[in-house]
């Protein structure tokens, strides 16, 4: 059980933690539950699942008004359906929307003379994925809550915005761009009233965007990527409404330029163990050429975690089979309102949805189920035809209640071809990264053990080496012959406990060799108790530049003054003393400053003002300039000495 604090709530953690710990040693004899039909998993065994779609409207009434008994007891008290307990044990993360191959270079479309420049940093080679900041490698497209504006960004002496979309009764969640278009992904409404928009603009013209499309899913987004030329958005509506304290089955619908309509049934489909199915897991494809688009939905639990590769979508929800059940539906959580730390550590199993696609169509392939949770979308990867993730879930080991980490490889029709359990037993998972036949795996309690697994023989995965330093990383990103660049913190045990205290920011390269040991070749620390960045949490905000061997890494800056003292063992947090981005050389000698750039004034800081919507937290490197860009403005830098070129102020 990861025992290690983050934050400032130290103590309050760990208390929780100890509590689950406990929890855990009483409900750690669970196996997941058969019943009505919902197929019986052993401790650490994957099972596929069937599909269906329904053939008429009624049918597929009938079918969620059934589901819809126990979310009538929700209803009456207050508690939500779906998502009730969040997974993952004691990290609960949350995606928010990762890279392999895709820290790459790229040179203008259509323009041998342009310079090369770093892309959005994605996980999957060829599978863009959304970002507030897209660039053609002369224009910047940048978007923050409100409102998208278009950028002459190269060369830096023309920079200023050509044009700009307002959105003032929406988010905008993210932008994608090809040639000649521009999409906007941005969500309205509150609550249980929110809607999806996928907005399409033809950019040909390029300081006159004309909207082509508008295609409108009710609910909440949860991930989309653009591949083949089309844009695929998961979006989640309930299937169930609430009116005088009734639950009430609803149809799934979307609109098109306004036009509303209810899906064919036979685009609904369902797995035959009827848990947890309170959502319609919506996949929309629009073409980015013609906006012509299509949906199929997939009833499902509370989706938050989604890989796509270049020809499948999984899309995972967690499911808890041992919790109280209501009606005989296993997954219902309904506890009269009341949630505790055993409901939590029960059994907890993640039901994978897989879609394959190609040039815009759907097909809702396959689902199956495997022990535990996952972290984020890192956690899984597909690997010549067979589908690999990673997951933690309670466990008894040697007769201790623990946590377990586990690797999964599944076929196209999810069912099991080989498992590797127990991998660091009492710990979490921070990081994963799976490249071609290699996994790596970081497991965290006091120190950070990077465990380097071989799926060469895919029916007998096995760990090569399991490297211990100090600290953990939170984002691996690949490097050319061999290495891996971990991105973290940094932290130090405690003395009379089980666990570590986090201190600053920790940058760490490693080398994995032929026969798959490890070695930590450098380390790079920045910062005291309470540096951050949002590479840590959002893999987006992380550039790499192959050509310069360069990284850029957004990061605010915590200090120790002389003043400042540890308090009965726990490390003082420092002080904010400065945003911005730092600019590292990495080589196989270790890592190298190169320069740091902010854009608050001369004399002015993140602590002294940190409300000026000037916090970096994208950076774009086009030709020999980086583009900083934060909520306020995009700030034009020399990379030779780091100069300021040109700053753009952007829309509030």
């Amino acid at each position: 059980m990861h025992l290690s604090e983050r934050g400032s709530a130290k103590s309050e953690m760990a208390v929780f933690v100890v509590v689950l710990v406990a929890a855990a040693a009483l409900v750690a004899s669970l196996t997941f539950a058969s019943l009505n039909g919902a197929p019986k998993l052993s401790a650490a065994q994957a099972v596929p699942e069937g599909l269906g779609s329904f053939q008429s409207y009624a049918q597929l009434q009938q079918y969620v008004a059934a589901n819809a008994k126990s979310a009538q007891q929700y209803g009456r008290y207050g508690v939500g359906f779906g998502g009730l307990i969040p997974g993952g044990g004691v990290r609960f993360p949350i995606e928010f929307g990762v890279a392999l191959a895709a820290a790459q270079t790229y040179a203008a479309a259509g323009a041998s003379t342009s310079p090369s420049f770093t892309g959005t940093n994605v996980q999957v080679q060829g599978v863009d994925e959304p970002d507030t900041v897209k660039t053609d490698g002369t224009h910047l497209f940048v978007s923050n809550q409100n409102s998208v504006s278009i950028i002459n960004a190269y060369p830096p002496n023309s920079t200023g915005v050509i044009a700009s979309l307002s959105f003032r009764t929406a988010t905008v969640i993210g932008i994608e761009v090809a040639q000649g278009r521009l999409m906007v992904i941005d969500q309205r409404g509150q609550y249980v009233n929110t809607t999806v928009d996928l907005l399409l603009y033809d950019t040909s013209s390029i300081a006159s965007p004309k909207l082509i499309q508008n295609v409108s899913v009710p609910g909440d987004y949860v991930a989309a990527r653009m591949a083949q030329g089309f844009v695929y958005a998961v979006v989640q509506q309930p299937s169930y409404t609430f009116a005088g304290g009734n639950a009430t089955a609803v149809m799934p619908v979307a609109a098109e330029g306004g036009a509303s309509a209810e899906l064919a049934p036979t685009s609904v489909y369902y797995t035959p163990n009827r848990a947890q199915v309170s959502y319609y897991t919506m996949i929309s494809s629009i073409n980015m050429t013609s906006g012509d688009n299509s949906i199929k939905s997939v009833l499902t639990g509370p989706s938050s975690t989604v890989y796509v590769s270049t020809s499948n979508i999984y899309v995972v929800y967690t499911n808890y089979p041992d919790l109280f059940m209501a009606d005989g539906i296993p997954g219902d959580a309904y506890t009269g309102g009341v949630i505790s730390a055993s409901d939590v550590a029960q059994a907890q199993n993640s039901t994978i949805l897989r879609a394959s696609y190609d040039s815009g169509k759907v097909m809702v392939a396959a689902a199956g189920s495997v022990p535990g949770t996952t972290l984020n979308q890192f956690s899984m990867d597909e690997y010549n035809g067979d589908f690999r993730v990673a997951t933690s879930r309670f466990a008894t080991i040697g007769g201790t209640s623990t946590m377990s980490d586990d690797v999964y490889v599944l076929n196209e029709n999810m069912s099991q071809v080989s498992s590797l359990v127990n991998i660091a037993p009492g710990e979490n998972i921070y990081a994963v990264r799976f490249v071609g036949a290699t996994g790596y795996v970081v497991t965290y309690q006091q120190i950070d053990p990077l465990f380097v697994i071989s799926f060469q023989d895919v029916t007998h995965p096995a760990i090569l080496s399991a490297l211990k330093v100090n600290g953990y990383s939170d984002y691996l990103q690949p490097l050319p012959g061999g290495y891996l660049l971990g991105v973290g913190k940094d932290s130090v045990p405690a003395s009379n406990g089980d666990y570590s205290f986090y201190l600053g920011l920790k940058l760490s390269l490693f080398h994995v060799f032929a026969n798959g040991s490890s070695t930590q070749v450098s380390k790079l620390l920045i910062g005291d108790r309470g540096t951050d960045s949002p590479v840590l949490t959002d893999h987006l905000a992380f550039t790499y530049d192959p050509s310069r061997n360069v990284t850029v890494i957004p990061l605010t800056l915590y200090l120790v003054s002389g003043n400042q003292t540890d308090q009965s063992g726990i490390p003082a947090y420092g002080d904010p003393v400065w945003q911005g981005a730092y600019v590292i050389k990495v080589n196989d000698a270790g890592f190298t400053i190169l320069g740091k750039v902010s854009q608050y004034p001369a004399g002015e800081n993140f602590g002294d003002n940190p409300n000026g919507n000037l916090q970096i937290d994208r950076t774009v490197i086009i030709g020999d300039f980086l583009y900083t860009v934060s909520q306020g403005e995009v700030m034009v830098s020399q990379m030779s000495n780091f100069s300021t070129v040109a700053t753009v102020a952007l829309p509030s």
